[in-house]
């Protein structure tokens, strides 16, 4: 998975996601929309075969990377607790 910027000003940030999917990116845009800072956030998918999905984010206050690294790594730890779980129960 690569991240490529596209658009970055003060308050807004775009980012195109090349290798992901709705699997990761719902879960990306839902995080965001919990942090009190988040403005708007988007996910931006365009055609399925020519463009590669993209997140929007504009914060009220604070750096919008900021906000996007909180939210990946809320989503990180969600799915490491998954993890941990599903081992101990397949034991």
């Amino acid at each position: 998975m690569e991240l490529k910027v596209i658009d970055e000003k003060e308050k807004e940030l775009t980012v195109s996601v090349i290798g992901a999917d709705d699997t990761l990116m719902h879960p990306l845009l839902s995080e965001l929309l919990k942090n009190d800072k988040v403005a708007e956030a988007k996910y931006l998918k365009g055609h399925p075969e020519l463009d590669v999905p993209a997140i929007y984010v504009r914060v009220t206050s604070g750096d919008p990377k900021t906000a996007l690294k909180k939210a990946a790594d809320s989503i990180k730890s969600e799915y490491s607790d998954l993890k941990s779980k599903v081992e101990k129960k397949s034991r």
